[in-house]
């Protein structure tokens, strides 16, 4: 019955995201709305088996008015998992905020944790 699943990340911009998901993490832009230029409402970026999707605060919210709070707050995480998350870090350490450093966790899984552009924590783990 269910196929996948995608999250849509409410941004304030999403030219900014899309770069730096592309940019620091490797990720490159699938699609977007408009297919060009600034003041993209959406975008779709990918990376191996993920896709993320990023839209533009106001559009969603005229989407899914019940959104609608004083600012955008994280509320949640996103959970990667990778084939080697020690050459990950080494790569990214120096070029992004750490919410958490690589360590292992009580559940026997080596992982660290990363904040986007926008305050989303990314956990990456192996």
């Amino acid at each position: 019955m269910y196929e996948t699943v995608t999250v849509n990340i409410m941004v304030e911009n999403v030219e900014e995201t899309v770069e730096f998901y592309e940019r620091k993490l490797g990720f490159q832009k699938v699609l977007s709305v408009p297919e060009t230029g600034k003041n993209l409402n959406f975008a779709i970026v990918g990376k191996d088996h993920i896709s993320i999707m990023f839209q533009k605060q106001d559009s969603l919210l005229e989407e899914y008015p019940s959104l609608q709070k004083e600012s955008i707050v994280p509320t949640f995480t996103l959970f990667i998992t990778v084939k080697d998350v020690r050459k990950l870090y080494d790569e990214l350490k120096d070029h992004v905020t750490l919410a958490a450093p690589l360590h292992q966790t009580f559940y026997g899984k080596d992982e660290f944790a990363i904040f986007d552009n926008n305050g989303n924590i990314l956990t990456i783990a192996c």
